[in-house]
């Protein structure tokens, strides 16, 4: 099996198969957001220099990033692992690679495609809970068992300040823009799997584990 690279607009439910990729197969879920806030959280060397550049209103640098996402990979060697949310941008994308071929890691990149009109629906849907449970009032396949209530801690769900329409389409429309680089980059590489999301999640997941199977 591959490890895989996930690369998906807002609503396109990377978060979703990147759970469904850890309860069938193991997987580790890498996302670089929460190893910044553990570095944080765990108060160590790095993780106050992230802080300090946090709360300065800064970006996070590329280079203390990898390092940070190199280290865990170590620390996970012989796992299969999906990454979730990085790149950000070709540097980013071209610095993976380096570490990849350090580390002998196989992999595939992942993009969901997915188009605006059916990502906007699914962001206006959206109902979230504390626990970090998410769900979707418009597809019953998200809904939860009790309307407006988590399934898993019984907690009240509620909708995010910045699901609207007006700041999705911001979101949508520059993520492309960032994204369009990486992507070609990954098509010369020979590493990018477009998988269309716009049918049953079910579906969806059956062409991704058709590509950690190396028979997409």
């Amino acid at each position: 099996m591959k490890n895989v690279v996930f690369i998906a607009p807002p609503a396109a439910g990377k978060g979703t198969h990147s759970n469904k990729l850890k309860e069938k197969y193991g997987y580790e879920h890498i996302s670089t957001g929460d190893l910044l806030r553990n570095e944080i959280n765990n108060k160590t060397e790095i993780g106050k220099k992230v802080k300090a550049v946090i709360d300065a209103g800064n970006l996070v640098e590329d280079d203390i990033i990898i390092k940070i996402l190199e280290s865990n990979l170590k620390s996970i060697a012989g796992k299969l692992f999906v990454l979730d949310g990085f790149p950000r941008n070709l540097n980013q994308a071209k610095k993976l690679t380096e570490i990849f071929k350090k580390l002998n890691i196989d992999y595939e990149v992942i993009f969901l495609l997915i188009d605006e009109q059916e990502a906007m629906k699914r962001t206006l849907g959206r109902i979230v809970c504390s626990c970090g449970k998410s769900y979707n009032i418009f597809n019953e396949d998200f809904k939860p068992k009790v309307e407006g209530i988590c399934d898993v801690c019984n907690s009240k769900l509620v909708k995010r300040d910045d699901d609207n329409e007006e700041s999705f389409k911001v979101r949508f429309q520059t993520f492309l823009k960032n994204n369009e680089p990486i992507l070609e980059y990954y098509k010369k590489l020979d590493k990018l799997n477009v998988i269309t999301v716009n049918k049953h999640s079910k579906f969806v997941f059956e062409d991704i584990e058709e590509v950690i199977n190396g028979n997409y």
